[in-house]
């Protein structure tokens, strides 16, 4: 059957036709559809895959290396950021070595487009030990994803899968064969292997002589690369992932098929030195053309050093930042051609040359976090000023513009700062803020830490039961039998409150409260994610229609300036300045209760309500 399919979907497509059995990840762009198509395929084929929505990327990776070692099919997939929390168990997977095939799937993101920073996850693999493919195209992915479990079986090894945002998000045409998908389950047991398995002291380094040597085995027996255009030329280009097809189109644009010699590696580690070897022959130059941090070109200077005679290099040339465009890499073979592209009728530029105003998020309408900073700033100016309160800041939804946080680095670096900051600059008013995702994640260590340690913390849970900026995955919080204050008294909170984002008087009461007080604190902030809004938040905007009454208003902008709230909007003419924007309002009623004049109502309608009420949704 014909496709049309992202590379998301292109992975679940081959994990589901290679018999998947076990599928484990944590949520995160560019790779947090896969799991959704996963989901759609086991269940439309009646498929037999064991689902793990893990709390973190430590969890998923050890639940995936379990079910391998049981002799299943597991697949592990997270983004690049994740490959830190799973650093630690991806150590050990090399040591341990896998039965069932075992892929492990990482979403990287050169110029940042959806995540807080762009680290290269590359300088994971000399360390970790593990096969590492980088496809190209929507249909490499699909292939490639099959080989990968090939190969794990083949050498009893995970294998790792880079996929770049921006082909995570392309779409193709393919050919996809469900008759494979829907295989009955099969009986798997977990054999006993000591030796393997228990990595201690010497056996952990006998085991570590056994990776090594298996991966110059792979090395020497597995080559997966292509070749293009003339091999006779002098200049040899080098690519691996999304820089491939900017080259070979660039090459193609200006007419360089006979120029320039190009070769792509799809598995970028280990290298194949035999097989890359002639490639160098007959070449006085050699440009690697990667995104990031050079991983491809140190590799392949370390391994030809002191063999050929090539002059190499990459990172001269390209920024070890941000994401390679189409544009940079034509401009490059244009001026090393001495091409005049304007004769072209062609003139492209960088993204870096162009001056193109950032286009930034910010809180959706109705979104509960818009409320916590406002109260969040209410109270803290009134209690210190403007200049020496601190917002301890997590990433998530509730890093997106106006950023009212003071920092915004990794998940729970929220909770984890404001520790050391309010043991050394005591006389700040500290607080720090975090997602229920992140909270379940690594923050519980965080708070745990805090009691251990006697910490005067004050940290606020910004809970609505999604991990909703990756795509509106479930949160933990989401189930009934989570109870989150006895899970904190557990811990050894000192003082905890539970409060409506959207009742800010109360809000704003027990804030004040907590501050005023010592120890840990907690302050939970429960608050529908506006666009998983439940039956009751829907019905009450059928019911309401709130306005801004000209006869009241003041032009006092607390609703537009400090509130920001996207339905509130500017007019140009008439009183007041001010309207409300009915088809974005989600009728929260937050503004309504910013006003200080009374100035915003809420016109009812008498049956709609009628009929919420009667169902007893409001």
């Amino acid at each position: 059957m014909r496709n049309i399919i992202n590379g998301n979907e292109a992975v679940a497509w081959a994990a589901m036709e290679m018999g998947l059995n076990y599928f484990s990840h944590y949520p995160g762009s560019p790779v947090n559809k896969i799991a959704p198509a996963i989901y759609e395929l086991n269940s439309k084929y009646k498929g037999s895959v064991v689902f793990n929505d893990a709390i973190n990327e430590h969890v998923a990776t050890l639940s995936a290396l379990g079910a391998s070692l049981s002799g299943a099919r597991s697949m592990v997939v997270m983004k690049h950021v994740g490959m830190n929390i799973a650093a630690d168990p991806l150590n050990y997977i090399g040591y341990t070595g896998i039965r069932g095939g075992m892929l492990l799937v990482v979403g990287t993101d050169p110029g940042a487009q959806c995540s807080t920073g762009e680290e290269d996850p590359h300088w994971y693999l000399p360390q970790i030990n593990l096969p590492l493919f980088e496809p190209t195209t929507i249909s490499q992915i699909y292939y490639q994803t099959k080989e990968a479990f090939l190969l794990s079986e083949k050498y009893a090894t995970a294998v790792v899968v880079f996929l770049p945002t921006r082909l995570c998000f392309n779409h193709d045409s393919l050919l996809t064969d469900e008759s494979k998908i829907g295989q009955a389950q099969r009986e798997f047991k977990f054999i006993k292997n000591p030796a393997s398995y228990i990595n201690v002291g010497a056996q952990c380094v006998a085991n570590s002589k056994k990776l090594f040597a298996k991966m110059e085995t792979i090395s020497q027996d597995v080559f997966f690369g292509k070749e293009f255009f003339n091999a006779n030329s002098a200049i040899g280009v080098i690519t691996r992932g999304a820089t491939f097809g900017h080259s070979y189109e660039s090459i193609l644009r200006l007419e360089l098929s006979e120029k320039v010699h190009l070769l792509n590696i799809d598995m970028t580690y280990p290298l194949n030195e035999a097989k890359l070897l002639p490639f160098f022959a007959n070449k006085k130059e050699v440009v690697v053309i990667e995104d990031q941090g050079g991983f491809l070109e140190n590799s392949l200077k370390s391994l030809f050093y002191g063999k050929i005679q090539t002059a190499m290099e990459g990172k001269i040339f390209f920024t070890p930042y941000g994401e390679i465009s189409f544009s940079s890499i034509y401009n490059f073979f244009a001026d090393k051609f001495d091409i005049a592209i304007r004769q072209m009728g062609e003139n492209l530029q960088a993204p870096h040359e162009i001056e193109v105003p950032e286009r930034l998020g910010t809180f959706c309408e109705g979104c509960p976090h818009r409320a916590s900073f406002y109260i969040i700033e209410k109270v803290l100016r009134a209690e210190q000023g403007d200049d020496r309160w601190v917002i301890g800041g997590d990433i998530g939804c509730s890093s997106l513009p106006p950023q009212r946080a003071d920092w915004l680095l990794c998940m729970n670096a929220g909770v984890g700062i404001s520790q050391g900051i309010t043991a050394m600059a005591s006389s700040q008013l500290v607080i720090s803020t975090g997602g229920d995702a992140s909270f379940f994640h690594a923050g519980i260590s965080g708070i745990a830490s805090a009691v251990h340690n006697k910490v005067d913390l004050l940290h606020l849970v910004f809970d609505n039961e999604y991990i909703a900026m990756t795509g509106h995955q479930a949160s933990l919080s989401s189930n009934p039998k989570l109870d989150h204050e006895k899970l904190l008294y557990a811990l050894g909170v000192d003082k905890l409150f539970t409060v409506d984002a959207f009742d800010l008087s109360s809000y704003e009461k027990k804030l004040k409260q907590l501050v005023h007080s010592r120890g840990v604190r907690v302050l939970w902030v429960k608050g529908a994610c506006s666009k998983m809004l439940p039956a009751q938040a829907i019905k009450r905007r059928e019911a309401f229609s709130p306005t801004i009454n000209s006869s009241k208003c003041q032009d006092c902008t607390l609703c537009y300036r400090e509130l920001q709230c996207p339905a509130i909007v500017k007019k140009t003419t008439n009183l007041p300045h001010f309207s409300i924007d009915l088809d974005r309002c989600k009728r929260c009623r937050v503004c309504k209760q910013v006003c200080p004049n009374g100035a915003i109502s809420a016109n009812v309608n008498w049956m709609k309500l009628a009929q919420a009420l009667l169902a007893k949704d409001v």
